[in-house]
Formats: structure tokens, sequence, C-alpha cells
């Protein structure tokens, strides 16, 4: 039976007092009621009796005296012994909430508590021996963790270099592990992120699919003797429907717990998550339905043509009387269908070509490398050298097929013209064109075009499938020819050489390329195989089991309904009580207006440096997306969400999740009297702020200040995000009522 969800006040409301705070204003009170009480009736008695009294009036001025000693000295006493005794006991709890990464733990502001000096100096005392011990447990936790993390590094590594794309998922759906390859396939840049949903990239329909078939196969037992065992394989497409995907999904096991309490009826192994492989097919698939329609081309196509000409042919055999006239009809219909098979002949053999070369695997490979490697082949079967001559080039090719083809060709020169040294040079794009020339040079003639037709009609030596020559070039949709070099060209007199065009670099890039941004993703959280899903039980999950996405936003001033506009978005995940710190968000936005010269020096953001940058509506949607499913955190949340509002309309989006801010809920955990500042938090849990007043900065540091502070609301009976929000939400209104009064 469900325990009922605590109510609002009983989720947010501090904890009852302890009972010497409960006596203390009791006495106060009392002696204060009493002593004025005592002064009333006495002034009723001397103002009814008829002689003046002096001792009795005395009486009476100094029992009121006394009742309001009494009362100040109970405002002196709550205000700065006991308010401050509250408040030293929170910030206390929250020293015990800070990390040890320091050489001490967190610090109570001594000059702040006056009389209650010894015991603020004790408790900083006693946050520095916390802190050393937590150090040691930390220190003992990663001697028994390291073999753990190299295991993890070496799983990343291998996922990273791995063609295909590999994600795990839970029975839910939910990532919990993908490499880059899976991003590139995909064609994401960031958008993929652990606890997401696999079902908003790719069409739902055959993965669920294949993930029922799994799941009937080992409920039944068949996956013991099926010949596939726990995998099976399937053909999807992104949900945008540009990419067809080929995948092969295999299903993760795990035996039933015997110590779990919850009842189970499965019997067996069950299925808790599904390694998914996936490969962009799009290009394979096109190229094979391409081929279907050459080959329905070559067959279908040919036929009438053939029988027109075979009928003209029959005809002139069978009547060979036949007028002048009618000859030259039927000798003119053999042309036009001659005419006609060759055109067509034409058409299919140039849509081949582009079949071919199109599913051919090629990449880019600088052209260095590319004659190194047919030197070295060379090298080590004859003796026969090849320099390197001529500018470097990118070239987008099939580097082991032009390998053996020049290996090749080198030979068959050598044994035309006896040459033994020979170079081999790229040559850029020539007269406009787009081709990069790979020239082979040497000291001799050149080769007659007749012989290298016969050369390129050869099969290659090591070629894969009896690959030929031609092939090779048909490949690149190139060609060959040799040519004596013009006599004015430095040394080129009684020297030819052999050109072989080839396409250019298809992503052309520099010497040393720039990284990609993000290249240390945390790929591994298999906590999330039992983390629920983002559903209408949204309210009720476990604070420490959300997906969170903590943002914050620079900004040009501080009114945005006066004009002011972001120039900066930054954000981090959190999921798993983990900080993602390779799966961020962080863009300078263009805010069409200049920065103040004053607000430069806090975010250090100046017009030029936004120049050119994408202006807010366009980049609100790929913020937008990049929170999708997530809970929403920021520090003073209600200054951000005022400057992201103002402009959903104008970037056609709605920023409708739930949102948290920690600054609402320092105030429920230490109440309205301590220090609510990020600086302030960050100093008394010992968290160290680096790169504040930058929106990524910012955003860790709030990221670091939210796990600590889910700790702390557990403690306080904040255990969901119902609880959270509703604590919140008192707060703003006392907030707000106090402001009306």
């Amino acid at each position: 039976m469900t325990a009922p969800a605590p109510t609002a006040a009983s989720s947010a409301a501090p904890s009852a007092a302890p009972l010497p705070r409960r006596m203390i204003p009791l006495a106060f009170r009392a002696a204060g009621f009493g002593l004025v009480a005592l002064a009333v009736g006495l002034a009723a008695a001397v103002r009814g009796s008829d002689a003046s009294d002096p001792l009795l009036t005395y009486a009476v001025v100094m029992t009121a005296a006394c009742a309001a000693a009494v009362w100040g000295l109970w405002l002196a006493v709550d205000r700065y012994l006991l308010r401050a005794a509250e408040t030293l006991s929170r910030e206390a709890g929250l020293i015990a909430h800070g990390n040890a990464e320091g050489a001490v733990g967190g610090r109570v502001p001594l000059a702040r508590y006056g009389d209650l000096l010894p015991i603020a100096r004790a408790v900083n005392e006693l946050s520095d021996k916390l802190a050393q011990v937590r150090r040691d447990i930390a220190r003992t936790v990663a001697d028994h963790t390291a073999k753990a993390e190299a295991q993890k590094t070496q799983l990343a590594a291998v996922l990273r270099d791995l063609h295909e794309g590999v994600l795990v998922c839970n029975t839910k759906h939910q990532i919990l592990l993908y490499n880059q390859t899976a991003l590139d396939i995909l064609h994401l840049t960031g958008d993929l992120g652990l606890g997401r949903s696999l079902l908003h990239f790719v069409v739902a329909e055959p993965v669920t699919h294949t993930l029922e078939r799994l799941s009937l196969r080992v409920r039944e037992g068949r996956h013991v003797n099926h010949e596939h065992g726990t995998t099976a394989q399937f053909v999807g497409a992104t949900t945008d429907g540009r990419i067809l995907l080929e995948g092969r999904m295999s299903a993760i096991l795990q035996d039933a717990d015997p110590a779990s309490d919850e009842p189970s009826t499965i019997i067996g192994p069950a299925i808790t998550g599904y390694v998914l492989t996936l490969s962009d097919a799009t290009s394979e698939l096109a190229a094979l339905g391409q081929r279907d329609a050459l080959l329905r081309e070559a067959t279908e196509g040919f036929r009438a043509p053939i029988a027109n000409l075979r009928a003209a042919v029959e005809t002139l055999y069978d009547a060979p009387d036949l007028g002048p006239g009618d000859r030259a009809a039927f000798e003119s219909a053999m042309l036009e269908s001659c005419d006609s098979l060759s055109q067509r002949l034409e058409r299919v053999t140039t849509a081949y070509r582009n079949v071919v070369t199109g599913s051919w695997p090629m990449s880019d490979i600088h052209s260095n490398n590319l004659i190194n490697l047919v030197a070295h082949r060379v090298g080590t079967e004859t003796a026969t050298t090849v320099t390197l001559t001529g500018l470097p080039q990118w070239v987008h090719c099939d580097s082991h097929s032009l390998v053996l083809l020049f290996a090749y060709l080198i030979g068959r020169v050598q044994a035309l013209t006896g040459a033994t040294a020979f170079d081999l040079e790229a040559a850029g794009p020539q007269d406009g064109d787009r081709w990069v020339y790979l020239d082979l040079v040497w000291q001799g003639p050149a080769v007659p075009s007749a012989m290298l037709d016969g050369w390129l009609d050869q099969t290659l030596p090591d070629g894969l499938g009896g690959l030929s020559a031609g092939d090779v070039l048909q490949h690149h949709r190139s060609t060959a020819w040799s040519e004596p070099l013009p006599d004015d060209l430095p040394g080129g007199a009684g020297r030819a050489r052999l050109r072989v065009p080839l396409p250019p670099a298809q992503s052309p890039r520099t010497a040393q390329p720039r990284p990609r941004a993000g290249a240390r993703p945390e790929f591994f959280d298999f906590g999330l195989l039992h983390q629920p899903l983002a559903t209408s039980e949204l309210g009720r999950t476990p604070l420490d089991r959300l997906h969170y996405v903590v943002f914050d936003t620079e900004t040009t001033g501080l009114s945005p309904s006066t004009g002011d506009e972001i120039i900066q978005i930054a954000a981090v995940r959190v999921v798993g009580g983990r900080i993602l710190t390779g799966e961020t968000f962080n863009t300078l936005v263009d805010p069409r207006r200049p920065i103040p010269p004053e607000s430069v020096p806090f975010h250090g953001i100046t017009d030029g440096m936004v120049a050119g940058k994408p202006t807010i509506d366009a980049v609100l949607p790929q913020f937008r997306s990049f929170v999708s499913g997530a809970v929403m955190v920021a520090h003073n949340a209600a200054f951000d969400l005022k400057f992201l509002k103002m402009k959903e309309r104008a970037a056609g989006v709605a920023f409708d999740c739930p949102v948290l801010d920690t600054m609402l809920l320092s105030r429920m955990l230490l109440g309205n009297d301590g220090d609510h500042t990020l600086d302030g938090i960050a100093e008394r849990l010992g968290i160290e702020v680096v790169d504040r007043h930058t929106a990524l900065g910012d955003s860790l540091v709030t990221a670091a200040v939210f796990l600590r502070m889910v700790e702390m609301l557990r403690e306080r009976d904040v255990r969901t995000l119902d609880d959270a929000i509703r604590g919140a939400n008192i707060l703003v209104e006392l907030a707000a009522r106090e402001r009306a009064f």
C-alpha cells in the first residue's frame, strides 16, 4: 500500500524547534504578561482610590518599567542569541554536506556570531576534522576503483574507434552508453544524451518490434538453441526519414535476484536492456535500388530496339529483291535502332559507373601518405626507387587499390623503358577543374595509348575479387594517359609522365586538424537501467533519479523589459547524481545591440566576440532540444527564465519544463537569514568556484551545489520533484506577502 504524499506544510516547513527554544520564549512571555497585568491592576487601584498614594504610584511605574525591561531583554536574547544559534545550526548542517577537496572543510563566518563565537569556532574545527575523514574515505574509494576506471577507459577507447555506432539502452529505450560514431551516423551534434529516449531519434516501430521478438524468445527459452541466440537484425530510419539504418540488437540478460523481496513471475533470465549497433545504410540501399533499375534498363529497355533491328535484318534477308526505296527505309530503321541502342548503352554505362563509384568505400587521405605507401610497397618488391615531389594535396580515394594500381604501373613502365627511378607527385586542380592529379614521372619515352589500354585491362596482382587496373580507375571516375613532358619545363627534357586524376577530399582540412569539441564524453551509467521514464509520474519521481539540465545565461544588462539581451547560454547535463562535463551546451549569441562597456568586466564578452554569431531566435530551438525531457535547474532562475520567456514567441519554442531554483532551495534549507548567493553557498560547501561569471562556469558550479542540496533535502523529507516545487512555491508566496506589507 502506497503511503500518502506529504502535504505542502510537512514537506517544506522546518522541523519542530528543540525544547529549550520553546521554553525560553514561554518563560519570557509569562513574566512579561504577569508584570503587565500587575501594572494594569495597580494602575486601576491608584485611579480608584480617593487619596493619592505616592508609594502606590511608584509601584505602578516600576512594575511597568520591569515589564518593558523583560520584553526588551527577550527581543535581545531572541535576536542575538536564539536566532543566531538557529542560523548557526543550519549552517553547521550545510557544512556537514560539504566536499573534502580543499585543505579545510566548509567555513562559518566567525564575525557574524558575536557572543556565539566559541561555538562557531568549534563548528569550523569539527568541519576541518570531518573534511579530513572524508578525504581519507575518498582516497580509499579511489584506490579500490582504480581498476574499474582503467577498464572503463579501455572500453571507451574501443567504442570510440569502432566504425559502427554503438548504443546501450534499458528496456524503456533510455540511452545509457553511446560512442562518437553513433552521433556521426545519426548526424547529431550533441543532442544525444544519457537518459534520453532513443525513440526521439530513431523510428520506434522497428526497435520496439525487435525487442518484443527477443523478449518472447528469451521468455520461451528458445534463445539457448536459437541460431542467432539473443541477437536480431532490423532495418530502421531516423525520425526525420533522412537516414536509413541497418541495426543489430543484442539483449542484455540478467538472472533474477534470489535475495530480492519483490515478487516475480519470470523464471530464468530476464532482459534488462540491449546493445544496439547501427550503420548508415542509406547509400547502400540507394545503390541497390539503382542497380535494380539498371538491370531492368539493360534487359527490358534493350528488348524493343533489338527486336526492331532483328525484324529489319530478317526482312532484308528474306526479300533480296526489294526496291531501292523500301531498302533505304529498312536501312534507315536499322540505323535508328543502332543509334538508340548505342545511346541507351551509353546511359546505362554512365549510370553503372556512378553507382559503382558511389558504393565503393573511400575516404580522405593526404597525398604524402598515399605516395609513401606506394614507395614502401615498390621498395620492398624491387630495387626501384620512388621519390615524393611536389606540394601535398588531400584526395578522396580507396588508398589500398590505388597503391596496388601504381605499384603495377611502375612495374610495367620499368619493364618497357628500363627506368628504375620514378617521381610521384600530386598536383592541384588546374584550369578551374576540381581534380587532383597524381603524376608518375620517369626518364624515358611515354607509354603508347594502345599499350596503356592493354595494361588497364589486366588483373592487378593481389587485387580483391579479380580487380583490374581499369576497375580501380572506374571506381574513382577516373582515367589515365601518358605523355612526354614539355621540354620547357624544369627537368622536362627527355622525360614522360603517366597522369591519373583523382577526386579531391570531401572534407578539406589543415595539416593540424582541430579536435572535435566535447572529445571526452561521460559514457557510463548503468544505474539508469532501473530509472523510471519521465512520464505523468514525473512529480512523484525521487530527486536523485531525475535527469537535469543546469543552465545559466550572460546578458547585456539586468533588465530584459528595457532592451537587455542574452549574449551567452550554457548548460550541463546531470544524470544519476553525476555531472556529465562532456555533454554541455555553450554558445555565444549576437544580441543585435552594443554590449555596455560597464558589463564587460563581469562576463568578459565583447562586441567582437559575438559579431557573426547566431541570434537568439536561432539558438533557442537548439537549446530547447538540449533540455528536452529534463528538469531545468538554475541559480536565481527567475532572472534567466525572464529572458528566455520574452523570446519564446520569436523563436517558436516554449520552455515548459519543470524548473528548480538553487537560491530558493537554499532558503528552504537555511532560512532567510543566511547568505544565499552562489558564491556564499559554494564557500560553505567547500566547492571551488572556477570561471565565475561565465555561463558555463556558473552552470558547473550550480550543478555541484544542487547535487549537495539534494542530499540535504532528502534529510528534510523533501524527496520528490513535487516536494521540492511545493516547498519553493511556499517560499515564493511568503516573500510576496512580506513585500505586500
